[in-house]
C-alpha cells in the first residue's frame, strides 16, 4: 500500500496538484485535527496564498481562535509535512448555511 501512496504521491507532485491536495487535505480533515468543541464551532473554508479562512460562529469564538493561531498552524503544517499554512484568518459566518 505504501508503494501505491508514493506513486500517487509523485504523480501529484509531477503535474504540480500535490500542494493542492494537501490544502484539500486540511480542510477536509480540519474536524478531526481541531477536535469536536473547535469543530462545531468553525468551518474551515480554503487556503488561498497561505492563508487558511476560516468561518467561526460568533466574535467569543473569533477572539479566542485568534489567541490559539500560532498552534493551530503549527498543528496543520505538521500534519501534511509542510509550511502549507502560514496565517488562519478567521471571519464570522452563519455556520447553519454553506455555500
Amino acid at each position: 500500500m505504501k508503494l501505491l501512496g508514493s506513486s500517487i504521491e509523485k504523480l501529484l507532485r509531477n503535474y504540480n496538484l500535490w500542494q493542492g491536495y494537501q490544502q484539500y487535505s486540511l480542510i477536509e480533515k480540519w474536524s478531526g485535527l481541531v477536535g469536536p468543541a473547535l469543530a462545531e464551532v468553525t468551518r474551515a473554508e480554503k487556503v488561498v496564498n497561505g492563508v487558511l479562512r476560516v468561518a467561526v460562529k460568533d466574535s467569543v469564538w473569533a477572539y479566542h481562535l485568534s489567541m490559539l493561531k500560532p498552534q493551530l498552524i503549527k498543528k496543520l503544517n505538521s500534519h501534511v509535512g509542510s509550511r502549507i499554512v502560514r496565517d488562519i484568518y478567521f471571519y464570522i459566518d452563519n455556520l447553519g448555511k454553506k455555500d
